[in-house]
């Protein structure tokens, strides 16, 4: 099942991508991507995400696992305490720390057949910061950035499927960069393409295990 998915409980967050991999037709052990979306109810989300709800949750279909962290799954309330447990337990198990904005994460999951569970990979993880990205101009709207965000996942087929959707998403962006440095263009102009890159590009929050 692949929707946009109120979540309250860690446990529901597993058994739901347990279900995706053991329903779909692709191979069960094709990785995926799996989204966590933190936004509390300010006007902005209420503007650019909860009012678009049912079409996001219809558009991403089978391309990707998107929860919308701290929501009831029967009227999409809000519950601060479910937020926060959810917050608390990302930040402990991973090196990722969520900036108070509204944030999306994505990254890569894996079903483990010999244990039969979901195992989440947080290696090559994009934490995108919505507010800042339409307020710095580089997207319109959050729908804009959904709609490539399920595009690109539509079309991936590779081992590493949260890295290729990194590089589409900056797209050509680093070449042009190093072209503007080569022919002095405006900086203003390279600070622009810098902060593409630096939006959408991955990073490693996996928790390293310390040494016995």
């Amino acid at each position: 099942m692949q929707d946009l998915i109120p979540l309250t409980t860690y446990d529901r967050f597993i058994r739901t991508l347990k279900s995706s991999f053991l329903k779909e037709d692709n191979p069960i052990n094709t990785p995926r991507i799996t989204g966590i979306l933190f936004a509390q109810p300010d006007n902005f989300t209420k503007e650019e995400i909860l009012s678009g709800k049912d079409y996001f949750n219809i558009r991403s279909g089978k391309a990707i696992d998107l929860f919308c962290i701290g929501y009831t799954p029967d009227q999409w309330t809000f519950d601060p305490k479910i937020f926060n447990d959810l917050r608390q337990h990302f930040e402990k198990t991973t090196t990722w720390k969520y900036s108070g904005s509204v944030e999306l994460v994505l990254f890569n999951t894996y079903y483990d057949q010999k244990e039969a569970t979901v195992k989440l990979d947080f290696s090559d993880a994009l934490a995108i910061d919505l507010k800042k990205a339409r307020d710095e101009k580089l997207i319109t709207s959050v729908g804009e950035i959904f709609e490539k965000i399920f595009t690109i996942a539509e079309s991936i087929s590779t081992d590493n499927p949260t890295r290729e959707m990194s590089l589409k998403l900056i797209g050509d962006t680093g070449k042009k960069s190093i072209l503007n440095i080569l022919f002095n263009l405006l900086p203003k102009y390279i600070q622009d393409e810098a902060k593409k890159i630096y939006l959408y590009g991955t990073s490693d929050y996996a928790k390293q295990l310390s040494p016995q």
